[in-house]
């Protein structure tokens, strides 16, 4: 902290050698003191020790709507009116500063000693930008500058009180709506005020930083301390009073994580306090799950659901589904939860019904029954922490985040529920922080331009987001909801302190439902790998995986050990008997190469329903491990097969299978229903040994070598329909 002791050393020589005794006083114009921007200002002005005055909070914004067009006159007739008290008081120094986009990352001391030192020579020193606004005809009579940015802001200025009063009388005559900027240019454009009152223009932002136009050259450094303090690389300054004006208060956001306290390079988030502990009991949550689109996995997203630790009779669930696969799921949900939360309530609409609207319902749901908060919850959304529901209201309590997401991302990808920044169109774009966050190297709460899929708001913040979904309707309801927030200065946060869970990718499961898929969750193996394998993979195959595990050996070199679930094969049965190309059972295949196939079989082969690349990688990852552990030696990767095949066998189409040798390295024969239920009879008989395996476990699976020494039969099924899978791998 060398550096400040030598700013209060400078600024105190410069006093006494003046004898004049200097106080910063910082004023702002905020009608309605419930923004987040001006939160975050008095944060900031507190932090650093200011006196902070905000003028306007009794008054009605009659300024004009300032985001999309010119005014904000207003603002100089309550300044006007309300610094009066300052007219006598030579030592006052003012700044004012617009009062929901700006941030202050200095003490008084510092920024007393930039204005004095580094504008010796003026009374009054306006911000600086690129962008000669709002006539932009008047470019041409800004006095010329040598380097640096040449055209007035009005967000930010700062000078003698005396000085500023007299200013702010030119503007007697505005009205409320006229432009504020206009006003300040033509003062600052008229040589004779611009004298009068030594006015200048803070143009390599030594103090201000305006971020519109420049955000490609206004980064985050850290001090020797490892305090964030923002850069402009283009000037080589550090400025301490920070605007983000016009498009950039996303930008603002951003930088807002790190300044003023807000995250220290060594020490990591300096805002991230102990959390406060809360009573469950006593509060009450209001939960709407939305299936707004094709999503896979909805059952476990449900199971992950019951497994919150928090109390039950607490909760009030709202359920929107508008996805007809989901409905018998969501009914049976239902069903079994009455009676356990405090109240359930289903939305079924059809898939064209307007999600927009349905969103905003269970904001309205929420608001008019008084909850406590709200958590906006999409099925995508597999929050697998059982304290989720705990730590995001601790979170929002503790920090002050009123809109809060947990972060959560695609397994293996940087996709996620958050934005970092906002393209010029309105869509994704990537901050340059955002990899750091995803990836866990920067951990904190992040205020973000975009968050979904699981969103908590607190009950203060509920009404001011009335219709928010619905906001822009030729958006997506979560982007509607995000733009909203931006445009009306609500924060959003995204919380990375904590893992919480995953989001489900479902854009091809949605392309297998377009195209007709029977069963499309079994397909989606390659896009929710993790889920697939807890729904399909027997439950006992990890544990017979294992090294010193004895895998069961029923006839010399046949193994049989459990490799798919009961659910696999009762999904892979439906598939292909929803696809019922079965062969006719004789030689003539036109599906084989040659057209001949020596030991035909009444079956369906997997690239016939499109489960062939699947079903080649299942192999590769599950069977072939298994394979190394019992045939040890042999190591053969990727694994090869052009034989993967679903074999049918009944007693009026084809009963049996005369002995054969396989065309493989080694074969996988895994039964898929029942004996003694679906049918009777069945069994693989090895001429060789005599040996005879009943194969009659559902989803166990033989494995035995092929071409050379197993010979076998499949034995006669003597009543009901038997199914097996079968494939000849390395061929």
């Amino acid at each position: 902290m060398k550096w400040v002791a030598f700013v209060v050393l400078s600024l105190f020589l410069y006093v006494e050698a003046t004898n004049f005794q200097p106080k910063l006083h910082i004023v702002t114009v905020a009608t309605n003191e419930d923004n987040d921007g001006l939160k975050r200002l008095k944060h900031s002005a507190e932090l650093y020790g200011h006196e902070l005055h905000i003028l306007g909070l009794d008054e009605e914004w009659k300024g004009g709507d300032m985001q999309n067009s010119q005014g904000g006159a207003q603002k100089i007739r309550i300044l006007r009116e309300g610094l009066s008290e300052f007219k006598e008081k030579n030592d006052a120094i003012l700044m004012f500063v617009d009062a929901y986009d700006v941030i202050i990352n200095a003490d008084p001391d510092i920024i007393l000693r930039r204005f004095l030192q580094e504008f010796p020579e003026y009374r009054v020193v306006f911000s600086a930008e690129p962008f000669c606004w709002p006539d932009k005809n008047l470019a041409s009579k800004y006095p010329v500058i040598t380097f640096g940015e040449r055209y007035l802001n009005s967000g930010m200025f700062m000078g003698y009180a005396q000085d500023v009063l007299k200013i702010l009388e030119h503007g007697k005559g505005l009205k409320d709506n006229d432009d504020d900027q206009r006003f300040y240019t033509s003062i600052y454009l008229n040589k004779e005020l611009r004298d009068t009152y030594k006015i200048s223009l803070d143009s390599l932002s030594r103090i201000f930083q305006n971020l519109n136009g420049l955000t490609e050259d206004v980064h985050i450094d850290y001090d020797l301390d490892g305090n964030a303090q923002v850069f402009n690389s283009l000037y080589n300054t550090h400025p301490v009073v920070i605007h983000g004006n016009g498009p950039s208060k996303v930008y603002l956001n951003q930088l807002g994580n790190y300044i003023a306290h807000g995250y220290n390079e060594k020490v990591g988030c300096l805002k991230c306090k102990p959390l406060i502990e809360i009573k469950p009991e006593e509060i009450t949550l209001y939960i709407a799950i939305f299936i707004s689109k094709p999503i896979p996995f909805v059952e476990e997203f449900l199971a992950t659901f019951e497994k919150f630790e928090f109390l039950k009779e607490n909760i009030h669930l709202l359920i929107y589904n508008n996805q007809p696969l989901n409905k018998i799921t969501i009914k049976n949900f239902i069903d079994e939860k009455v009676g356990i939360y405090k109240s359930v309530t289903a939305l079924n609409m059809k898939e064209d019904d307007d999600e927009h609207a349905s969103r905003d319902y269970a904001i309205e749901w929420a608001t008019k029954n008084n909850a406590d908060f709200l958590l906006m919850l999409d099925a995508d959304a597999h929050l697998t922490n059982p304290n989720s529901l705990q730590l995001l209201i601790r979170k929002a309590l503790t920090y002050n985040t009123e809109i809060l997401a947990p972060m959560i991302a695609q397994p293996k990808k940087l996709y996620t529920n958050f934005w970092g920044a906002v393209s010029s169109t309105g869509y994704y774009a990537r901050s340059s922080d955002y990899l750091d966050i995803v990836e866990n190297k920067l951990r904190g709460y992040w205020n973000a331009p975009f968050v979904s899929s699981a969103v908590l708001i607190s009950k203060r913040k509920l009404p001011q987001l009335a219709n928010a979904y619905s906001y822009n309707k030729e958006m997506d309801a979560d982007m509607s909801f995000s733009l909203f927030c931006r445009n009306y200065g609500q924060f959003m946060y995204v919380d990375n302190l904590d893992e919480y869970g995953f989001l489900v990718p479902s854009d091809q499961f949605s392309q297998f439902l377009k195209e007709g898929y029977t069963n499309p969750e079994m397909y989606d193996y390659f896009d929710n790998h993790d889920l697939w394998e807890k729904r399909y993979i027997h439950p006992k195959y990890f544990h017979y995986i294992k090294p010193g595990v004895v895998v069961e050996q029923p006839c010399p070199d046949v193994y049989d050990f459990p490799f798919l679930s009961e659910r696999f094969a009762k999904e892979l049965i439906e598939v292909m008997e929803g696809n019922n190309h079965w062969s006719d059972g004789s030689h003539l295949d036109r599906r084989l190469e040659g057209g001949y196939e020596n030991v035909p079989t009444r079956d369906i082969h997997m690239n016939q329903v499109n489960f062939d690349k699947q079903f080649l990688n299942i192999i590769d990852e599950y069977v072939a491990p298994m394979q190394e552990k019992v045939f040890t030696g042999f190591y053969q990767r990727p694994v090869k097969s052009n034989m993967m095949f679903v074999v049918r066998y009944k007693p009026e189409e084809q009963a049996s299978l005369r002995p054969h040798h396989d065309a493989s390295t080694y074969s996988i024969d895994v039964a898929l229903n029942k004996r003694d239920v679906d049918y009777e009879g069945g069994g693989v008989r090895y001429i060789r040994y005599n040996c005879t395996v009943p194969a009659d476990q559902i989803g166990w699976s033989m494995l035995f070598p092929g071409r050379l020494t197993h010979m076998h039969e499949g034995l006669l099924t003597t009543k009901g329909t038997r199914y097996i899978l079968v494939s000849f791998i390395n061929p």
